[in-house]
């Protein structure tokens, strides 16, 4: 590590940079990237999804937020890369950390890898950046981009065609042209998919929008010769990916719509030397993917019983395993190989599998070669999903493998009824996330205690499972999906917790789907359907912290699981099944 950190200070040198900036995303400022971006891992070895690495030419600074303290911690403090814990006492974030200590330095950007926001933040505050990508030759055994083919999503999925979406787009721009550079938005509109992206089934591609037409830049070997046929008379125009650039010189006197925080700054950079005027604004297909339609909702509710049988034949497995025989790796596996069978083409996130401590690092994961021994004792958290064709899950299940404190009971209890409180509630149209996000918290801040992550993210409809809007937490994102009104559509998750670490983690989560309860004259009332099929462990239950309202909702949501699952079952895991879903 400390070889390559030297061979990008002696690119640093070369052009006059004091510190380079690199974050976790790729070409369309993607949460989750293929292989060719994880630069961050290859010059700091961290391993986690979201991470800002700053390097100048003597030391090296890693920015995580509160999922990542721990995981930061081991992967980076042994590679001299400080670990910056955001959000913590006198943190500074990236851009206060740059503007304190490289005020007079240049800056250098990939800006093709940079948020327009981040960097106009940079030229805001006076500071000189260098857009260059210094680091891509240095870069040995780099792996290469995705060549596979891409496929269609049948209408019996998506509810909508590709030429429908179009002219819904087009018709919302009124002229204006629209840039669009994530991957989650495009594979949506076009109903296409692939794997660029581990588990998470998009093609690397741009479009833009203009003058009544879409045009899309792709990888075109990787087209069908329906797809193309399909495209074309969608009115799609079709480009090859690296033409996209070339293209952005030759849009002037325009007025551009595009999200800030969804396209990178070289596509503002070359659009602004044009004379073209700019409106910032989130993508009204991000509001169209995120609003599940009934065909959309019908499909994930079958994902969620596929899902939820795989689930429960895990938990009868590790209920009739000897746990000491054994790892964290092992149940992962062996949950991976339930939701295949039970139809998933993927999994939608690698699953975060982790015993008694190992819980409290909320992303935690383990690998055949890192990996705890399981004990007759204490606590396995289990977050994981699948992808199906008929929809994408995420579930966590926090489950004892033997005996327990009073104080886990307790703490378990207390998150599980955290959840119910969020799931239960009706409230008026119009409330945000962010003004619903005390419901799920105000029991664990009672305990004085807090979780360091949002409660709840939206998940796409075979894309993404980590989606926004909606977005359900109190703190803000920076995109300002918190503050966007939950409507009747939104499929989110519903996920506190309670992280204790060196101790033990525990979180309770369930995805929902948001829809109309009635209209009076007060208005429109909403409130939330459970879509995750599975039980909770009841074991883990102190009836003393829970009062009645939430024991009949946990009644009545282990009845629904046992009702719509049992059918799927052999007897023997029908009677297993009715054993944990009994009434308490």
């Amino acid at each position: 590590m400390n070889k390559r950190l030297e061979s990008l200070r002696n690119e640093m040198r070369k052009h006059n940079i004091g510190v380079y900036y690199f974050n976790t995303s790729d070409y369309h400022m993607s949460e989750y990237v293929p292989e060719y971006f994880k630069t961050i891992r290859y010059f700091s070895g961290f391993t986690g999804s979201l991470a800002t690495l700053l390097v100048d030419l003597n030391s090296a600074y890693i920015f995580v937020d509160g999922r990542y303290f721990g995981q930061a911690d081991n992967e980076c403090l042994k590679n001299d890369v400080e670990v910056i814990k955001l959000g913590t006492a006198d943190a500074l974030e990236p851009i206060e950390f740059i503007e304190k200590f490289y005020k007079d330095k240049t800056v250098g950007i990939d800006a093709r890898r940079t948020g327009i926001g981040f960097a106009k933040s940079l030229i805001d505050k006076n500071i000189d950046i260098e857009c260059r990508d210094i680091y891509s030759d240095l870069i040995e055994g780099r792996t290469a981009l995705s060549d596979t083919k891409i496929r269609v999503l049948d209408i019996e999925y998506t509810g909508k065609t590709a030429k429908e979406k179009i002219k819904d787009i087009l018709e919302s721009l009124n002229g204006k042209v629209h840039i669009v550079n994530n991957l989650e938005s495009i594979a949506y509109t076009l109903n296409l998919r692939a794997d660029d992206i581990i588990h998470t089934p998009v093609f690397m591609s741009y479009m833009v929008f203009m003058d009544d037409c879409a045009h899309l830049f792709v990888n075109t070997e990787r087209l069908t010769d329906n797809i193309r046929r399909d495209l074309a008379d969608d009115g799609v125009m079709i480009h090859e990916y690296d033409e996209y650039y070339d293209f952005l010189k030759t849009i002037k006197n325009k007025t551009v719509t595009l999200d800030e925080n969804k396209v990178n700054y070289e596509t503002y950079r070359l659009l602004s030397e044009n004379n073209n005027t700019f409106i910032n604004e989130r993508s009204v297909i991000e509001n169209m993917k995120a609003i599940k339609n009934e065909t959309e909702i019908k499909n994930i509710r079958i994902a969620q019983e596929k899902d939820g049988v795989a689930m429960v034949r895990f938990l009868k497995w590790i209920n009739e395993t000897d746990v000491r025989n054994i790892t964290e790796y092992d149940a992962a596996m062996y949950v991976n190989a339930k939701r295949y069978e039970a139809g998933a083409f993927d999994l939608s996130f690698e699953p975060i599998v982790a015993y008694n401590a190992n819980a409290a690092m909320m992303h935690y994961s383990p690998s055949k070669e890192n990996s705890a021994k399981l004990d007759n004792k204490g606590m396995l958290l289990i977050d994981s999903g699948g992808q199906y064709l008929n929809g994408t899950t995420d579930i966590t299940r926090t489950i004892a493998l033997g005996e327990t404190s009073e104080e886990v009971k307790k703490h378990f209890t207390i998150v599980l009824k955290s959840m119910f409180n969020l799931s239960s509630v009706t409230f008026l149209s119009g409330m945000s996330g962010k003004q619903l996000d005390v419901l799920a918290r105000k029991d664990v801040w009672n305990e004085l205690i807090n979780y360091r992550c949002g409660t709840g993210h939206g998940v796409g409809h075979v894309l993404s499972v980590h989606e926004n809007p909606p977005n359900v937490r109190f703190m803000g994102t920076g995109n300002g999906s918190e503050d966007v009104a939950l409507v009747p559509g939104h499929y989110f998750s519903d996920e506190p917790g309670i992280y204790l670490e060196g101790k033990y983690g525990i979180r309770c989560e369930n995805m929902l789907f948001c829809k109309v309860r009635d209209t009076n004259e007060y208005g429109t009332f909403l409130n939330f359907e459970h879509m995750t099929l599975c039980p909770f462990d009841l074991k883990l239950i102190d009836k003393k912290y829970l009062d009645e309202a939430t024991i009949s909702e946990l009644n009545a949501y282990h009845k629904m699981v046992y009702e719509r699952l049992s059918k799927y079952l052999n007897d023997e895991e029908r009677e297993f099944l009715k054993e944990i879903t009994r009434s308490i």
